[in-house]
């Protein structure tokens, strides 16, 4: 028997063997065209990479500004770096006290001192009904030249401080049972007294106490100012 060759024919091999061959360039094109992609990118890579290193190294613009600014003239000197001086000027400056960023004490303030009212030491001239009962401490002339008014009102607040009322009047010839020893009406006189009482005795125990005795220690006459001695 004749062997028979199962095997495709010629004409279709033939025909899968061009088509191989026709796909080939186009996979050998696109490798071709990844690989000019690659280049390009490292590239520009590159270039980018160049111009970093070339920018960082090249001249700042402060140094370009102040050979414009200059005489035209390079002499070669680097000018001063302007950092230093900023960093010195830092450096010098104190920093605050403790005292003055804290909060300022308050101002002391002195205490205020009261000041008492002033002694109130009668009318000039009072008016005295029979039966009231008065004791002189003492007398000022007014004719004598010295300031009576004053002496016998800084007597009375005296005694007033110390607790006993005093008091100061003008005495000029209206009181008919204020005589002297001739039994005249007393006139042109300051007088310093306590009273009116209720009692000759009453004023009498008032002129001999202590407090008064004590700051102004006299006899004290007593008077009845509004009736004539024997009326």
């Amino acid at each position: 028997m004749t062997p028979v060759d199962h095997r495709k024919p010629p004409a279709r091999a033939a025909r899968r063997q061009e088509k191989s061959s026709a796909r080939r360039p186009r996979k050998a094109q696109r490798s071709h065209s990844a690989i000019g992609a690659s280049i390009v990118a490292v590239a520009a890579i590159v270039a980018v990479s160049a111009f970093i290193l070339t920018r960082g190294t090249s001249s700042t613009p402060g140094d370009d500004d102040g050979l414009r600014m200059g005489s035209g003239t390079d002499t070669g000197a680097a000018a001063p770096a302007q950092t230093s001086d900023a960093n010195t000027t830092k450096a010098d400056r104190k920093p605050p006290s403790a005292a003055s960023s804290g909060p300022k004490p308050a101002p002391r303030t002195q205490p205020r001192t009261s000041t008492p009212p002033p002694v109130n030491t009668g009318p000039v001239s009072p008016t005295f009904k029979r039966g009231q009962w008065i004791a002189v401490l003492d007398k000022y002339p007014s004719d004598t030249g010295m300031n009576a008014d004053q002496a016998a009102k800084d007597a009375a607040v005296k005694l007033t401080k110390a607790g006993i009322p005093a008091k100061a009047m003008l005495v000029n010839g209206q009181y008919p049972g204020l005589v002297n020893s001739s039994l005249e009406r007393i006139t042109s006189t300051w007088l310093v007294y306590l009273g009116p009482g209720t009692s000759s005795a009453q004023m009498l125990d008032l002129c001999s106490d202590p407090r008064t005795q004590k700051v102004y220690p006299s006899a004290c006459p007593t008077y009845e100012p509004a009736a004539a001695p024997g009326g």
